[in-house]
């Protein structure tokens, strides 16, 4: 029986094109996957408090119609949501209760705007079924960012241009080479690009209650990790070499600019997580020196 996976992605109504993008690649993956059992929880946030719909054109309605489109075919297996009160805050927020759901072996979180090939999807989920323990498991990437960011980058993809159409597209349509699983001697990763997660990772390091809806999950996850691994504990991160997820980069704006009134407290939020994110790995600590390690 096949590690039961739970793929989360978390959706503001701007974001909602992205998203109907995202999902007319994710089915085509998900029909190579018919022997695995993968659930999609896609969470639509239309939180007045995130949103002005008293003074928008656009309402709750329109955005609803057209994430309840993706989930209208019965071999979609899903779990939901669409919020219309203020009780979801951010996509911290929903991992944080995603990973609390006992049902689920491994978790993989993705943005609205990854783009990948229609083998992605497969190729990490055979890889996830030989692993055990606390693993991580990335998609390669273009050469985004600094130094740091190497050993997720693909080989082929260390000299290209990261933020070109040619890159985006090429994600589509490239083939898939000599596939190789390799493991970081160190851990580094994106929460968010298609990365795949043991359910056992994140009940370890947990995502902090003081973080909110939106914060630095990533960056808190990476250190706890690395703490973690220097108090005696095994956690394993490997990079799937062969193929490349990326971002678009080239269709952000979308047809409705300009007709829905967005209340952007991002900025708000990740500070404030930033703020308590050392509070949050000295509690972690704390909760280290009463484990036994296994």
């Amino acid at each position: 029986m096949s590690k039961k996976t739970l793929v989360c992605i978390h959706i503001m109504p701007n974001e909602i094109e992205m998203f109907q993008r995202f999902m007319v690649q994710y089915r085509k993956a998900l029909s190579y996957c018919k022997e695995y059992d993968v659930t999609i929880k896609a969470t639509l946030n239309l939180n007045p408090q995130l949103t002005d719909w008293e003074n928008s054109e656009l309402k709750q309605d329109y955005f609803m119609s057209i994430f309840n489109s993706e989930f209208q075919y019965k071999d979609l297996k899903n779990i939901n949501q669409t919020i219309l009160d203020d009780s979801m805050w951010g996509t911290t927020q929903q991992k944080r209760e995603s990973i609390k759901i006992d049902y689920f072996d491994q978790f993989i979180f993705c943005d609205t705007d990854i783009v990948m090939h229609e083998h992605q999807l497969i190729y990490q989920l055979q890889a996830a079924e030989q692993m055990e323990g606390m693993y991580i498991l990335s998609p390669s990437l273009p050469k985004w960012w600094d130094v740091s960011w190497d050993g997720l980058v693909m080989d082929s993809m260390k000299n290209v241009d990261a933020f070109s159409e040619e890159t985006m597209l090429g994600a589509f349509t490239q083939t898939p080479n000599n596939m190789q699983l390799k493991k970081l001697p160190y851990i580094k990763f994106g929460c968010g690009m298609h990365t795949l997660y043991s359910k056992s990772f994140w009940q370890f390091v947990g995502i902090p209650e003081s973080f909110g809806g939106y914060g630095p999950e990533d960056t808190y996850g990476m250190t706890a990790a690395r703490i973690g691994l220097e108090a005696g504990y095994v956690v394993n991160q490997y990079v799937l070499n062969g193929l490349y997820i990326t971002e678009d980069y080239i269709n952000r704006v979308p047809s409705f600019d300009g007709k829905i009134k967005t209340i952007d407290k991002k900025s708000e939020f990740y500070k404030n997580a930033e703020s308590v994110g050392r509070e949050a790995l000295l509690a972690f600590v704390e909760r280290l020196k009463t484990k036994n390690i296994s």
